[in-house]
């Protein structure tokens, strides 16, 4: 364990560190460091994706609650990557553009809503409405929703449309950054936490 989180720490600072030019001596070895992580990546992708596959079929096999579900999973699995390596243009061909727009594209864009609302559902219900911070928070949380979704936006007053993109591109935009380097920070706290418990127990 110890071993990991060192070369884990290792190898995100050297990245990192040459990334924002602090290490431009190492970025030769960044550059390789970088390439194997790539490597790495594409390899857990495929095995999460075999993971997937195995859990799915055993359940169609089993014929579990759902089963259909999983089933339709498989097909759709299987031919988009059946029609990517058979394709001549392989991720770049016709068919796997189509795919991607008529299929992929508003999945995601459900599932997207989807989320949306069950945050605003859930901040809702956390929330209420008997704090006045809690109004502006709903109100600002509702006013971006509304405007980011194409039907309302058409029908929306100007000034609304301004204030909304206001809020995505400014507040918004940099409580996002203010979160992810704190969760950055956090991590790399956890990481030397980690890293000096590890030295202790090994004395």
């Amino acid at each position: 364990n110890r071993l990991s989180t060192v070369v884990i720490l290792v190898t995100a600072g050297v990245i990192v560190g040459s990334r924002f030019g602090l290490l431009p001596g190492l970025t030769p070895i960044s550059d390789i460091l970088y390439m194997w992580v790539l490597v790495l990546g594409a390899f857990a992708l495929v095995l999460g994706v075999v993971s997937v596959g195995w859990v799915h079929v055993g359940r169609v096999q089993r014929g579990e609650k759902e089963w259909a579900f999983s089933l339709v999973l498989l097909i759709g699995l299987l031919g988009v990557v059946v029609t990517g390596l058979l394709s001549p243009g392989g991720t770049t061909s016709p068919l796997m553009e189509w795919i991607f727009d008529a299929l992929i594209a508003p999945g995601q864009a459900s599932l997207f809503a989807l989320t949306g609302l069950f945050v605003l559902a859930a901040a809702y219900r956390y929330l209420r409405l008997d704090r006045p911070e809690a109004v502006w928070i709903l109100a600002g949380a509702l006013l971006a929703l509304l405007v980011q979704t194409p039907m309302t936006r058409v029908y929306a007053p100007p000034i609304v449309v301004a204030l909304a993109d206001w809020l995505l591109v400014w507040p918004i935009m940099a409580a996002l950054r203010g979160v992810l380097l704190g969760g950055a920070l956090a991590a790399l706290f956890v990481a030397l936490r980690l890293l000096v418990q590890g030295g202790r127990n090994g004395r």
